[in-house]
């Protein structure tokens, strides 16, 4: 069983006890069988008074709630709209989430990265032997493809994994860039950076979760944003991601 089964909605209104709006017996079944989701659910769990008080900041007026449909029947029956409001902005103030705040231009990207990282073994990387000259004329090359200037050093020092390879992809017609490694026991990881196309805005903080399955800490510069992704380690991801982070990758 995946985790992936249930989305994050799903889940946020199974913990809000919205009974008539997921299978709550389904869910329970899962969580008892599949450590990954249990995992992921308590990840979404959140700080109720901090949910109420920025769900009081957000709470649509009475008369736009009166204006969206309603499922079900009754006074009781909450809007979907209000439903995916509420998840929202528990992503925003869950245990472990950060401070991520995606908006609809990196929510695509992040979630194109996940899906194509989930595609990798450990085969994938584990037959990739390159010299530390064609590791630096490649990484110069894909580098380039977004305006950085990465040296082979920053990425060869990093504790616990080993650099292989990068590679030049593309989202929406704009480059991003994929540094992969692999640890010890051959698990793949990913470095995954793409520029802003909105300048001047502010850093955000690393945030560690799962996308995919895969344990993933996100963060920007300002300029760029940053996605590592790879495994389920989820202390190793954060300590690489705070090491990228720190080196101003």
């Amino acid at each position: 069983m995946q985790d992936r089964r249930f989305s994050d909605e799903e889940l946020v209104a199974y913990l809000d006890g919205e009974t008539e709006l997921v299978p709550m017996a389904q869910i329970e079944a899962a969580v008892q069988e599949d450590p990954a989701l249990a995992k992921r659910l308590e990840a979404l769990r959140f700080d109720v008074t901090a949910l109420q008080e920025s769900f009081e900041l957000l709470q649509p007026s009475q008369d736009v709630l009166g204006a969206l449909p309603v499922r079900g029947r009754g006074p009781a029956k909450r809007p979907m709209a209000a439903v995916a409001m509420v998840a929202c902005v528990a992503l925003a103030v869950g245990f472990g989430l950060g401070n991520w705040t995606s908006g609809p231009e990196r929510s695509g990207w992040v979630d194109y990265v996940a899906a194509y990282q989930a595609l990798y073994t450990h085969a994938t990387l584990d037959h990739i032997q390159q010299t530390p000259e064609q590791l630096q004329n490649e990484l110069a090359r894909v580098s380039a493809a977004v305006g950085k200037d990465i040296e082979l050093a920053q990425l060869t020092a990093l504790p616990d994994v080993e650099y292989k390879r990068g590679q030049v992809l593309s989202f929406e017609g704009r480059p991003l860039i994929q540094l992969a490694f692999a640890t010890p026991s051959g698990v793949p990881m990913a470095l995954c950076i793409m520029r802003r196309e909105e300048a001047g805005v502010s850093e955000e903080a690393l945030a560690t979760m799962r996308l995919e399955g895969l344990s993933s800490a996100v963060w920007s510069d300002g300029a760029y944003d940053y996605v590592l992704i790879g495994g389920t380690e989820d202390g190793l991801v954060r300590r690489l991601g705070q090491a990228l982070q720190s080196m101003q990758i």
